[in-house]
């Protein structure tokens, strides 16, 4: 495999590194006209020939294998960092769970202990307040198969191997005869 670190002129290798960061150092989005100058190239007279030069420049096979690997130093460098975040989370939670239990224990704990701790709890998402609450469409055929199954297995003297709850169907021998009929 070639190097093309070493082959790469300074100046192509900045021009790399911007049109894959896809930013300038200050984080504003970046054209590669842009990088184009600021890697030190000599910015044309018009706009357009410049685009044209930076798109010769960012077609070679040079730029194009540093551009890659720096898109893939990026990636490896952004796994890395939300690794280490998921571990401070976890890290956050033990902390907060270590501190409760030896305060449960017996410790004495001041306000601001206790205060810091709560948010502490909060932060890494240990005091969740939101409620997912997921609701199912059912035919009342279903909810009648259901219901009916629910009667018998608390009772436990009917079997209803026949009912299909995935479709609702049932025969009307299947359901237990209570005396009224229910609408």
């Amino acid at each position: 495999m070639l190097d093309f670190r070493a082959m790469a002129t300074q100046k192509q290798q900045k021009f790399a590194k911007l049109v894959a960061r896809g930013s300038d150092s200050d984080g504003t989005p970046i054209t590669i006209v842009d990088a184009y100058g600021a890697a030190g190239y000599q910015v044309l007279g018009s706009r357009k020939a410049t685009q044209v030069e930076a798109c010769r420049l960012l077609a070679s096979d040079t730029v194009q294998s540093l551009v890659e690997q720096e898109r893939e130093l990026l990636r490896k460098s952004e796994e890395k960092i939300r690794k280490s975040q998921e571990v401070l989370v976890i890290s956050d939670s033990q902390r907060v769970l270590d501190k409760l239990r030896t305060w449960i224990e017996g410790e004495e704990a001041s306000t601001s202990q206790i205060r810091s701790c709560e948010l502490l709890a909060k932060i890494s998402g240990m005091l969740r307040t939101d409620i997912s609450i997921e609701t199912k469409q059912r035919s009342s055929a279903e909810i009648e198969v259901l219901l009916a199954k629910k009667l018998a297995s608390i009772s436990g003297s009917v079997d209803f191997d026949g009912a299909d709850t995935d479709t609702g169907e049932i025969e009307i021998e299947d359901i237990p005869y209570a005396g009224e009929p229910v609408h």
